[in-house]
C-alpha cells in the first residue's frame, strides 16, 4: 500500500471499488452442480472519435490507435448476424452506431446485446472492428432447468452502488442468500480524475472478498429425474391435472433423495406460472392417508383387534349426554353421517378389510367404542401434525394446517384426512414412525454447508428423532396393515406392487374444501409408499389435484417411480447409479478411488477393468475423479480423471449426457451452458482447444 499522499495533487482523486464475491455452488448428494455461477458479456460501442487506445502492430510495438466505430454501416453488417440474424435488428443496431452526430460518447443495444456468451465475444473480437467493448457479468445457471426448482428456487440482480448484486429470491438461494453471497472485499487507490486511470503507487487500502459457502443437498441425482418425470408425465398426459408433488425420502436417516412440485419452471428461463411449493407450504386435506394414525393410536392403546367385526353401514352421529361421540340408528339432522367410498355397506368386515379398504365407518366405530375422541386428539398432537417440520432449507409459510374438533362428526372426519389440513412434509414425519420402531425422524434436505475457502464444514445434516409417539411393537402392527393395502386391499391399490420388492402403503382420495364451505368436484389423489415393506427402507409421497373424481391413471406413473427409487437404492437387488448403466451388464459395484493415485496406476486398473478412461491435463497424478468413489461402473463406462495440470483442452462432448457434462464442470471448474435434452450433439468450443475457467463451454444436447 502506499505510503505517499496524493490528495493534495491536482487532478487527482480516491476511487472506491467493491470486490464482490463468488456466490457458493449448490450441490446434489452425487456431487453435481444445481446452481452455479456462469459469466456472460454485455457489449457496447464507443462512438466518440477522440478515443484511443494501446495495441500491438505487426512488429510487436505497442502504438496507440483510433479505438471507436469508423465504420457504423461496415460495423452493424458484420455484428447483426452474430448478435440477431434479422432485418429489423441490423436496422436497429445501424441506427443506435449512427447517434454519434447527436453527441452520444457509446451506446448499448438492448437485449440482444446482453447476456452475449463467450463465443459469440470470441467471432465478434474476431472481426477485429474498433470501437467494442465487452463487459462481463456473472449470472446464476441452472444445468437441469427444471429439477426441484421450487426446492433450490432463483436469484434476480438487483442493484447495488453503481453495480448489480446476485441475490437469492426464494428457495434454497433465498434461505440461505447470506451464506451463499460471501463477504464482499474492497479496494481504495487515487485515480486520474480526467481519464479514469489509477495512480502507481496509489494503492490506498484493500480488503478481500470471501466467497459464499457451498451448499450439498440430500437428493438423488436419478430419483429427482424419476420424481420430475412422474409428476412431468402426471400433469402433462392428463389436462384435468392442474397440481402434482411428491417427495421421497430414507425412512430411517431423514434424507430427502426427491422433491418435487408442478407446475414447476426454469430458473433459467423464468417461466413461472405457479409460486407454491405444494410439498411444504400450502396445507390440505390429504384424505385417507391419515386413516393410519387412528389405527395407530387404537393399536397403540392396546384396544385394538385387527380381527373384530363391525357395523360398517352408513354411520349416523350424535354426540350422547356426556359429549361423546355416539351412534344413532337413524338419521338425526342433514351433513352428520359418514358414508365408505360409494356409499358401499359391506356385511360385517373385520377391522383389517375397514383398512385395507379404506372404509371410513371403521374410523367411526374405531372413535365411538374403543378409543376417546380425546386420546385420538392427543396422538394427532403426538404425530406432530398441525406443527411446523422446521426442516433447514424448505419454506413451510405460515400456516402449518389445522383441525376441526368442533362436533362428534367434525372429529370423526378429520380421522379420514377431511376437515383436518396437512403438508406432505408434515405426512412424511408421521409415517417415519412406522418404519423407525415408533420413532419418527424429522426429514432434512441439507446434507454439509462447506466453506471453499478452508474446505471447512459449517454444517452437517444428519438424522434427528423428533418424538415417538408409538411402542415398536404398534409401529410393526401398522407396517402389517400397510402391507395389507397393497397385498389384500382394493385393485388399484394392488397396482403399487413391484417386482422384486414387497411394498406397503395407504392411499387416500379427498375433496377440496371450496372457499364458502361444502365441495366441489375437485379432489386430491395421494399415496405413502413404504418399500421394502417389512422393514422399510424409503418412504414416498405422490399426490395430485385433478378434475376428475376417484382416477387411477396415473398409479403407473407412481409405479415407474417406484421401480426407479428400488433399483437406485438396491431394493430389488439390481442397484442402479447413472442413467448410463441401464440395461447394460454391470462389472464391478463400486468404482475404486483413483485420487492421489499416479496416472500410470489408474490407466492400468482401467484396462483391467476395460474403462473408457479421458484424462483431463497433463499431469501424472490424479487430482478428482468421475463418478465418485463407490459408483457402480460397467463395461466401456466413460471415467474422467482430472490431473495436477492447468493445461485443460476442450475434450469431444459429443454423445455425452448431462449429466457427465456437468460432471467435468464439476472436476474443472469450467462453467458449462447446456440447451436442450437428450446428448451433447454440437459444442462451442473444437476438440483439442485450451480452456479455462474464464471461459464458458456451450453444448447443445439432443
Amino acid at each position: 500500500m502506499s505510503n505517499k499522499d496524493f490528495s493534495k495533487l491536482e487532478g487527482v482523486i480516491i476511487k472506491n471499488k467493491t470486490i464482490y464475491p463468488k456466490r457458493g455452488t449448490i450441490y446434489d448428494a452425487d456431487g453435481n452442480i444445481l446452481a452455479g455461477d456462469v459469466t456472460f458479456y454485455k457489449i457496447a460501442f464507443v462512438l466518440s472519435d477522440n478515443v484511443q487506445s494501446y495495441e500491438y502492430n505487426e512488429n510487436g510495438e505497442l502504438v496507440l490507435v483510433d479505438d471507436y466505430v469508423k465504420d457504423a454501416k461496415l460495423t452493424a453488417q458484420l455484428v447483426a448476424p452474430i448478435l440477431n440474424n434479422t432485418p429489423e435488428f441490423y436496422e436497429y443496431l445501424l441506427e443506435r452506431l449512427s447517434l454519434k452526430d447527436k453527441g452520444y460518447y457509446q451506446v448499448e443495444v438492448g437485449y440482444y446485446g446482453s447476456n452475449i456468451s463467450y463465443s459469440k465475444k470470441e467471432k465478434i473480437e474476431a472481426l477485429n472492428l474498433p470501437g467494442i467493448r465487452f463487459l462481463g457479468s456473472t449470472s446464476r445457471y441452472y444445468p437441469y432447468e427444471k429439477f426441484a426448482s421450487h426446492l433450490i428456487g432463483y436469484v434476480e440482480k438487483q442493484k447495488k452502488d453503481n453495480d448489480f448484486q446476485i441475490v437469492g429470491v426464494s428457495g434454497i438461494e433465498g434461505i440461505f442468500n447470506k451464506e451463499l453471497t460471501g463477504i464482499e472485499g474492497s479496494t481504495s487507490y487515487y485515480i486520474n480524475n480526467e481519464n479514469g486511470s489509477a495512480v502507481a503507487g496509489g494503492l490506498i487500502s484493500s480488503e478481500k472478498a470471501f466467497d459464499g459457502y457451498n451448499i450439498t443437498l440430500t437428493l438423488n441425482n436419478i430419483i429427482q429425474q424419476a420424481v420430475e418425470e412422474a409428476l412431468g408425465k402426471t400433469m402433462k398426459v392428463n389436462n384435468h391435472v392442474d397440481k402434482a408433488w411428491a417427495i421421497v425420502m430414507n425412512a430411517k436417516s431423514g434424507e430427502i433423495l426427491g422433491y418435487g412440485s408442478h407446475p414447476t419452471f426454469s430458473a433459467n428461463e423464468m417461466d413461472i406460472l405457479d409460486y407454491n411449493d405444494y410439498c411444504s407450504t400450502l396445507p390440505y386435506e390429504p384424505g385417507s392417508t391419515i386413516k393410519s394414525f387412528i389405527y395407530a393410536a387404537a393399536i397403540n392403546e392396546g384396544v385394538f383387534n385387527k380381527d373384530a367385526t363391525f357395523d360398517c353401514r352408513t354411520f349416523y352421529v350424535r354426540t350422547d349426554e356426556n359429549g361423546k361421540i355416539a351412534r344413532s340408528p337413524y338419521r338425526i339432522m342433514e351433513n352428520q353421517e359418514i358414508h365408505n367410498y360409494r356409499r358401499a355397506q359391506p356385511n360385517n368386515p373385520t377391522f383389517f378389510e375397514a383398512f385395507t379398504l379404506s372404509h371410513n365407518v371403521g374410523c367411526a366405530v374405531l372413535l365411538e367404542k374403543y378409543i376417546d375422541q380425546e386420546i385420538y386428539m392427543d396422538y394427532m398432537d403426538k404425530f406432530l401434525f398441525y406443527q411446523p417440520v422446521n426442516t433447514l432449507g424448505i419454506d413451510e409459510g405460515s400456516f402449518f394446517g389445522s383441525a376441526d374438533y368442533g362436533s362428534s362428526y367434525s372429529i370423526i372426519t378429520t380421522s379420514f384426512g377431511q376437515g383436518m389440513s396437512a403438508t406432505a412434509l408434515q405426512i412424511m414425519r408421521a409415517y417415519s414412525a412406522f418404519c423407525n420402531g415408533g420413532t419418527m425422524i424429522k426429514p432434512y434436505i441439507v446434507k454439509s454447508i462447506v466453506d471453499p475457502e478452508t474446505n471447512t464444514v459449517i454444517y452437517q445434516g444428519q438424522r434427528e428423532e423428533v418424538g415417538t409417539p408409538i411402542t415398536e411393537q404398534s409401529a410393526n402392527e401398522m407396517l402389517y396393515l400397510l402391507s395389507g393395502v397393497v397385498n389384500n386391499g382394493s385393485y388399484n391399490s394392488s397396482l403399487y406392487k413391484i417386482p422384486g420388492v414387497k411394498v406397503g402403503g395407504k392411499s387416500g382420495t379427498a375433496e377440496v374444501a371450496l372457499p364458502e364451505g361444502g365441495y366441489g368436484a375437485l379432489t386430491i389423489h395421494s399415496v405413502v409408499i413404504a418399500m421394502p415393506i417389512d422393514n422399510p427402507e424409503v418412504l414416498i409421497y405422490f399426490a395430485y389435484q385433478d378434475w376428475n373424481p376417484y382416477s387411477a391413471e396415473n398409479i403407473g406413473y407412481i409405479n415407474e417411480l417406484e421401480r426407479t427409487v428400488a433399483s437406485v437404492l438396491g431394493l430389488s437387488g439390481n442397484k442402479v447409479i447413472d442413467e448410463n448403466i441401464i440395461n447394460r451388464e454391470v462389472i464391478r459395484k463400486g468404482l475404486d478411488n483413483y485420487v492421489n493415485h499416479s496416472l500410470d496406476y489408474v490407466l492400468g486398473k482401467a484396462k483391467e477393468y476395460d474403462l473408457d478412461i479421458l484424462v483431463i491435463g497433463d499431469g501424472d497424478t490424479v487430482i478428482s475423479q468421475y463418478p465418485s468413489v463407490g459408483s457402480t461402473i460397467i463395461t466401456g463406462q466413460r471415467v474422467m480423471v482430472l490431473t495436477n495440470s492447468d493445461l485443460i483442452l476442450m475434450p469431444n462432448m459429443k454423445g455425452w449426457s448431462r449429466k457427465e457434462v456437468i460432471g467435468f464442470w464439476n472436476m474443472t471448474g469450467i462453467a458449462v451452458s447446456i440447451e436442450g435434452y437428450g446428448y451433447v450433439k454440437t459444442q462451442n468450443f473444437a476438440e483439442g482447444t485450451q480452456i479455462d475457467k474464464t471461459m464458458t463451454i456451450e453444448v447443445q444436447l439432443q
